[in-house]
């Protein structure tokens, strides 16, 4: 008997009860686990089972028990989001002749029960997989139009397990041919290959071994209970490369490839298919299903402004492919979306002329010609894949703009100082030097293995556990710097390497005393207090407290074969990861490790990258995704500024989840989306502008936003200029307080009276709230007879002190100032610069989403409230929670301040405002001292304003002059992610 199989039996009966119940707590979980275990040792099965093992085995059994059956069992998971072109699109899945029989299916949903996904994410993905597979249209039917769809998925959450679940139902459903193009890099396409070999084929390597059985091989093997075979043209080796271009490959079974997005692969693929296409015909009668991994990348037209005639190479190639099918399905997956929805949307050529490759066969160049699909826009549907509460992604680390006061951010960002303060440290015999930054980076990891493997006896037990430990370092695009950090970075290591060998762990001068030190410094503080800063939801039980006398005994172990790599074109350098093995990498890199390549049991992150595009930078996250059982060894060091880009790609991405629900709800397609994204004023900052080239005015709008002053600058005479014109205009006009909306002074007024409050001395930074252009669209609107009414409302109900001033009498709304420990980057700005941001990282002053009915009837309050909630509630049901379940969680669903946009008239807008105690924000005695020294009056109060915009059908939208686009430019020492064949005119075939 083993602890797992007890486990497998605990899990099963524990199962029940939540199918039952609907759901269950953490609290009901431990009893249930302990009663089951007591229930199995006195059961005449298992006495002779239990009979010989010792009490304190038994008790590590069912330590280890609970964590995994908590990780499984408590992990849950909100409903998915979906856009679609129309309701009524064809659910053909239930309504096909012969009932499809989910073998490869089904077989993926047992393994991943079985390596310990939780309950709810397999549940999930069932239903996600089938939602997706029936939108994509039926592979045996004759299907007119190409289907395409875009899958939105947060960054390192788990899309590949999704799309390879996708796979398994489009094997299942019929389709002849699968292609999954998964980035441009050999690097990434063998990690998809390799999950695919393991997730869908079941063959794959062992070590040196290869056609091993691995993965759902292991549930069941191919030609057994409806497994048939299906043929994997590439493999983890080889690509579809030139020597397969004159295999006899028939269409006799069905057909998977993983290959690299480039010119050269797409160029063999066509040749190949249309080599095999019988005499005069164009199309093959099959059907094909291409999987675009990160979609938003390469795959786009940035030619498509220039006309319908016009793609980029790889966009042409994509879409000659598509159209070399008679029925053929399109799925993206990315999760920086902006660019595809945003990419041109120019319709089918079908003449055979319309692309055409040029390519060298033995030696003479000839070419192919295609007809092209229409552009890759996600028309059919836009689906967004929810996160299980046990993924931290950018809302958990960076602004969302949707905070509360009191809300934490995990604590694991470090800040990278300036370079001229950032000391340059020397050492070793030969005088080697790395800045103390990148020298402290590397001692955390150091410590992060220690602590980890303090842990080990326990948290292995984790579904998702690794033995391996990562640190990335990304500083440069640039080869050339990439290699001589890493040297350098080899050379640290091997110098505290030797060091730890032959110091004392107590000598006050050796390189322990340095680590004791950089431990106090980085991690006991957050270790002791990490799971204050989770989810309520979020199982934390293997976050058990260490101190330095636990772990300094483990870093000789530590340190020890430490593998510091560049990973570059250069050097050829690959990451591997072993099954069971124990790796230790500091890999060194640039853009081959920005996107989608998965860096096992990473901790560590150094990085430095200055960029202009937000969406690229976002893709870099590698640190978002599962670290389960040591959260609190990660660390993350960058700049301040980068920082910001975080908090505002995060807060736009927030919002754009948002608008995506908002608009499933009142059912709008994925053209509609695409306009109101269009016209968004945060997502034209952070999507390359290359999609707008040649445009002289770009529109934008406010419709169904809130912009906030979220940003102050506190100084002593802008400050009081401030609070007294504020006074004086208030008193100017009649605000009436009403208590039972929440306890506001309201004024209905006309644009003219919103605009001097909008133009009053502020201390708000205005390039973030953006004055001009709300003004500019608020006159466009009301030349057309919308937003000609306002409700002015000043909050008078708050958590900061009382304020009785010049007839103005109410609590002040707290925002405490950011943490030093914490917040350190917002802290200093706030001490050195007099910056305050609203609840430190947060974009939010707002108290509540309820804020945003004020002024409405209580009888469309109330039917909105009763009409989000049905709707949550009918989402809940269709993720498989029973009715009671349902209603309970629907019940307990915060309230958005967008259902209320969405119902209020066309004609009327909302300016509220909040004045914010300073006294909250000076809350130290160090930064109370700074005030006073700089003469801030800490009785006077910030003025924020909030602007809440109605949906506005016609929306006539503001319009602004495109930037010029600046490019970053490449050098020739860049390592740019792009093979050599990307863009050569010809290429070759064989």
């Amino acid at each position: 008997m083993t602890w797992e199989f007890l486990a497998d039996i605990i899990k099963n009966k524990i199962d029940k009860v939540k199918k039952k119940q609907g759901s269950i707590t953490s609290e009901q979980l431990t009893i249930s686990i302990e009663q089951i275990f007591s229930s199995l040792r006195e059961s005449d099965m298992f006495e002779d089972d239990f009979e010989n093992i010792e009490e304190t085995v038994l008790g590590e059994w069912l330590t280890k028990i609970k964590l995994r059956l908590k990780s499984i069992i408590v992990t849950t998971i909100e409903p998915d989001s979906a856009i679609d072109d129309r309701l009524d699109y064809d659910r053909w899945i239930d309504s096909r002749q012969n009932v499809i029989e989910w073998n490869y299916f089904n077989r993926y949903a047992k393994y991943l029960k079985n390596i310990g996904r939780p309950s709810d994410v397999v549940q999930s993905t069932e239903n996600s997989t089938k939602g997706i597979i029936e939108r994509l249209g039926d592979p045996q039917k004759a299907i007119d139009s190409l289907q395409k769809g875009l899958v939105l998925g947060s960054v390192q959450s788990g899309k590949t397990a999704n799309f390879n679940g996708v796979i398994n139902r489009a094997i299942d459903a019929g389709y002849d041919m699968i292609i999954v193009f998964s980035g441009i890099m050999e690097d990434l396409r063998f990690q998809t290959q390799k999950r695919i070999n393991n997730d869908v084929l079941g063959i794959g390597e062992l070590g040196n071994q290869i056609n091993q059985v691995v993965g759902v091989g292991n549930i069941q093997q191919f030609s057994r209970s409806g497994i048939h075979q299906i043929s994997s043209i590439t493999s983890s080796a080889t690509d579809f490369r030139k020597s397969l271009v004159g295999a006899n490959f028939d269409f006799t079974n069905q057909r998977i490839l993983v290959c690299k997005k480039n010119v050269s692969v797409l160029t063999n693929i066509i040749y190949w298919l249309k080599s095999s296409m019988p005499h005069g015909h164009n199309k093959l009668n099959k059907s094909l299903l291409i999987i675009d991994d990160e979609a938003d990348n390469a795959s786009l037209n940035n030619l498509g402004h220039k006309g319908a005639t016009y793609a980029s190479k790889v966009n042409g190639h994509l879409r000659a492919l598509l159209d070399l099918f008679k029925r053929r399905s399109y799925l993206g997956y990315t999760a920086t979306p902006f660019a595809n929805i945003l990419q041109d949307q120019h319709g089918a050529m079908e003449q055979q002329d319309a692309w055409v490759i040029p390519f060298r066969y033995n030696g003479q160049v000839k070419q192919i010609e295609c007809s092209l699909s229409p552009g890759l826009f996600p028309d059919k549907f836009i689906y967004k894949l929810a996160t299980p509460s046990s993924y931290l992604g950018p809302k958990r680390f960076f602004s969302n703009g949707r905070e509360r006061e009191g809300d934490k951010k995990i604590p694991l960002i470090e800040t990278i100082p300036t370079l001229d303060l950032d000391e340059v440290v020397v050492f070793g015999e030969n005088d080697s030097t790395l800045s103390k930054s990148l020298i402290d980076a590397i001692d955390c990891f150091v410590l992060s293995i220690a602590l980890r493997d303090s842990r080990r006896s326990v948290i292995q037990s984790i579904p998702g556990y690794t033995d391996h430990h990562t640190m990335l370092v990304h500083i440069s695009r640039l080869i050339s710097v990439q290699n001589v950090v890493a040297t350098n970075i080899s050379k640290y290591v091997d110098f505290i390497t030797s060091r730890i060998k032959k110091d004392n762990i107590s000598d006050p001068s050796g390189v322990y005393e340095k680590l004791r030190l950089q431990w106090n410094k980085f991690f006991v503080y957050k270790v002791e207090n990490i799971i204050s800063y989770l989810p309520e939801d979020y199982n934390s039980d293997g976050l058990i407290p260490k101190t330095w006398d636990d772990i300094s005994k483990l870093i000789p172990n530590a340190v020890n074969n430490i593998m510091v790599k560049a990973i570059n074109s250069e050097t050829g350098d690959k990451l591997i990861y072993p099954d069971g093995g124990n790796k230790k990498y500091i890999a060194v890199g640039g853009n081959r490790l920005s996107r989608g390549f998965t860096l096992e049991g990473l901790t560590i992150n150094y990085f430095l990258r200055d960029t202009n595009y937000y969406d690229a930078l976002l893709q870099m996250g590698r640190w978002f995704g599962y670290r389960p059982g040591y959260i609190d060894a990660c660390r993350l060091f960058i700049d301040f500024s980068t920082e910001e880009k975080y908090n505002f790609i995060t807060t736009a991405l927030t919002e754009l989840e948002e608008q995506i629900e908002n608009m499933e709800y009142q059912k709008k397609k994925p053209k509609e989306f695409e306009l109101r994204i269009r016209k968004h004023p945060d997502v034209l900052k952070i999507t390359r502008l290359a999609i707008l080239k040649n445009a002289n005015e770009v529109r934008f709008s406010f419709q169904d936003m809130v912009q906030q002053s979220t940003i102050f600058k506190i100084e002593k005479n802008t400050l009081s200029k401030s609070w007294t014109a504020f006074k004086s205009l208030f008193n100017a006009h009649n605000f009436v307080p009403t208590d039972q909306e929440g306890g506001f002074y309201t004024l209905d007024t006309n644009k003219h009276t919103l605009f001097e409050f909008l133009n009053l001395p502020n201390t708000y930074l205005e390039e973030t709230f953006m004055t001009k252009f709300i003004t500019s669209y608020i006159d466009l609107c009301v030349g057309v007879g919308k937003l000609t009414n306002w409700k002015i409302a000043i909050k008078r109900t708050g958590s900061g002190d009382p304020i009785d001033e010049d007839n103005i009498k109410l609590q002040l709304t707290k925002r405490s100032a950011p943490k030093e420990d914490d917040e350190r980057g917002y802290y200093m700005e706030l001490k050195n610069e007099q910056i305050f941001r609203a609840s430190g990282k947060s974009m939010n002053i707002m108290t509540s989403g309820m804020d945003e009915s004020l002024g409405l009837p209580a009888e469309k309050i109330n039917k909105a409230i009763s009409d989000f909630r049905a709707y949550k509630k009918k989402k809940f049901l269709e993720n498989n929670k029973s009715e009671e379940v349902a209603e309970e969680d629907s019940q307990k669903t915060t309230i958005p301040g967008w259902i209320f946009r969405k119902v209020r008239p066309e004609n009327e807008g909302l300016l509220l405002i909040y004045l914010i105690d300073l006294k909250c924000i000076f809350n130290t005695e160090e930064l109370m001292s700074i005030a006073k020294e700089k003469g801030i009056n800490p009785l006077i109060p910030l003025v924020g304003y909030a602007l809440s915009f109605p949906s506005i059908t016609d929306d006539p939208g503001a319009i602004y002059l495109a930037n010029d686009y600046q490019d970053e430019g490449i050098s020739q020492n860049e390592d740019t992610e792009i093979p050599e064949d990307f863009n050569n005119e010809i290429n070759d075939i064989i």
